[in-house]
């Protein structure tokens, strides 16, 4: 009987959850399952999904206690027995029982049902004996003064916030009270300040004698259970304990502060949009959509070095194969022109080499570099260079790099060092001053380390580097720069990773353009791959610097991206186009 019951528990466990059990802890926030017997597993669902509490309607008929919200609805094996406590009673034999409220709200008489419910307790000792468990009385209940006449697991659902100071609370688990008391709020946008001010000072009440505190009768939306739990209040009340709890668990890692603004540059916006650039910069945020741009703007209280540019267009993202593009498609088409499918580097969809912005910018005597936070063989960088239908081909990459027109590159990848020393030299970024030969500076092993483990100034150093050295010389310059880490908090869905990576590759940005403002023939664009993770802004504050996300996946999405222009031809950035047309545009101000 003892293995039957624990592979009934692990079904159902597995049914809710897959293999993750870790639901099971207890945390901040506590979800309460209002009107459970509703849900297509009754019990099971919501203790298997983590909730705190469980609610059981009961009517006594015929001296059966029936889980049930009127009579008329009575079902003849839907007793409280069989749907609560004899799998209450099996979790207490196996020994995983964990803290959990059984909210009995009594429909019937509260005296006569009340002591038919002892009755019936009193058969499961190992339940009733058991701390972990508790019994509240909600609904229909005895009069304040006769709390105290019952059993010690009985507890009692207090519904009055005007006498907490004159009743006995010993016996008192919780206070709740009808949420539509308060305001008229559904749930979408926000509460009205009057009416916030009510909520507040309700939880206040219970929460000044110690009490925790439930509102029933609350919208049940993710605003909602977001919001009411900022509030304070103990047990969130929902009909959908699983995806409460998964949402209000992930609820602290989903918010994000910046505790202190970075600085911004303004651009001048002296040069004359009507002459030929001389350089161009192209910047990609790998992952970088709207979303995540918005974030980091209110993180910075309300401000980017980025939104202080004014030509602005939109860029479709598909790859050929594909409405969703990876990172490879997506450069590609920057880089060449051309769309191609996913996956690959530098050819069309046939497998055929494409001529890219490194080489035909090289031909037309222009030096070249890359700045990135990825691997310099990683699919944005590689995509202006390399040739490969397949992105994780890394030693045909390498190859491609070797006999690349790269004038340098500053990135990850220094585990490649031997194969890519066969062109380039290794020199520290204080060293470089010249790029007599291919130069490679490494920022990482692979990658740079990511903002949150402490790469600090590196990018918007390597930016202001590269255009020190590239600025030096008479020729013109293309520069691709990428952001490459904004993509691994998308993927990640780590918001603070987002917005720490999105500030760093602003700052890379001021860079960019307090060049571009001293070299008045220099074309910035700044775009993105694509989307990850289907950002949403779901909360925050711009005075703090707070940002609440919500995310749809853990994958890129078709979401157009925007791309700034800065400096001359930059208006040819407007309005919505194909990424191939990226290049085009570049192509086009540069091919003389």
């Amino acid at each position: 009987m003892k293995n039957i019951l624990k592979l009934t528990l692990a079904y159902f466990l597995l049914l809710s959850n897959g293999i993750n059990c870790t639901l099971f802890a207890q945390e901040t926030f506590k979800v309460h399952s209002h009107n459970d017997y509703e849900q297509q597993l009754p019990f099971w669902y919501a203790f298997s999904n983590g909730a705190a509490s469980i609610e059981a309607d009961i009517f006594l008929k015929n001296n059966e206690l029936y889980v049930t919200h009127s009579e008329d609805e009575i079902v003849a094996k839907a007793t409280l027995e069989n749907m609560y406590l004899k799998k209450l009673e099996s979790l207490a034999a196996l020994g995983e029982l964990r803290e959990l409220q059984l909210l009995v709200d009594i429909k019937s008489d509260a005296y006569k049902t009340l002591d038919k419910l002892v009755e019936v307790l009193k058969r499961y000792p190992s339940v009733t004996d058991n701390k972990k468990i508790r019994f509240v009385i909600s609904g229909n209940r005895p009069e304040p003064e006769d709390y105290n006449n019952y059993p010690d697991f009985i507890w009692f659902d207090h519904q009055n916030l005007n006498n907490l100071d004159k009743i006995d609370l010993k016996k008192v688990a919780l206070v709740s009270v009808s949420f539509k008391t308060y305001t008229v709020w559904n749930g979408y946008g926000r509460m009205v300040a009057k009416e916030q001010e009510k909520v507040e000072d309700a939880i206040k009440k219970a929460h000044d004698v110690s009490k925790p505190f439930r509102f029933w009768a609350t919208p049940d939306t993710k605003t909602a259970w977001a919001n009411l739990a900022k509030l304070g209040v103990d047990y969130i009340n929902t009909d959908e304990p699983a995806l409460a709890k998964q949402y209000l668990s992930k609820l602290a890692n989903n918010t994000y502060s910046q505790k202190e603004p970075i600085k911004i540059y303004k651009p001048g916006y002296g040069y004359n949009k009507d002459e030929t650039p001389q350089n161009i910069i192209l910047m990609i945020g790998d992952g970088n959509g709207l979303a995540q741009i918005s974030a980091a703007m209110i993180a910075n209280r309300g401000e980017l070095t980025l939104t202080g540019i004014k030509d602005v267009g939109l860029a479709k993202t598909a790859s050929f194969d594909n409405l969703i593009t990876d990172s490879a498609a997506g450069a590609t088409a920057m880089a060449t022109g051309t769309k191609t499918n996913n996956r690959a580097i530098g050819v069309d969809p046939a497998g055929k080499a494409l001529d890219n912005l490194v080489t035909m910018a090289n031909q037309q005597g222009f030096n070249t570099a890359i700045v990135s936070t990825d691997a310099i063989y990683g699919a944005t960088p590689a995509s202006f260079y390399a040739y490969r239908a397949e992105r994780d081909n890394t030693d045909g990459i390498v190859e491609d790099l070797v006999h690349s027109k790269l004038d340098f590159f500053m990135a990850g990848g220094k585990n490649e060092e031997n194969t890519i020393g066969k062109q380039f030299k290794t020199v520290t970024i204080d060293s470089f001053t010249d790029f007599n030969q291919p130069i490679a500076v490494y920022l990482g092993d692979e990658k740079a380390p990511s903002m949150i483990n402490g790469r600090e100034n590196a990018l918007p150093n390597s930016v202001h580097k590269a255009l020190e050295v590239l600025g030096s010389k008479e020729e013109p310059f293309f520069l691709m720069v990428e952001g490459a880490q904004i993509d691994n908090g998308g993927h990640s869905n780590n918001i603070q990773g987002i917005i720490k990576e999105m500030l760093d590759f602003d700052r890379a940005i001021a860079q960019a353009l307090r060049f571009a403002d001293t070299h008045k023939n220099t074309l910035v664009v700044i775009t993105a791959d694509h989307e990850t993770s289907g950002l949403g802004i779901v909360g925050g504050d711009i005075e703090s610097g707070t940002v609440q996300a919500d995310f749809l996946t853990v994958d890129h999405t078709g979401i157009m991206v925007p791309v700034f222009a800065y400096g001359p031809q930059a208006e040819n950035f407007k309005g919505v186009f194909e990424n191939t047309s990226i290049f085009k545009k570049i192509w086009k101000a540069i091919n003389k």
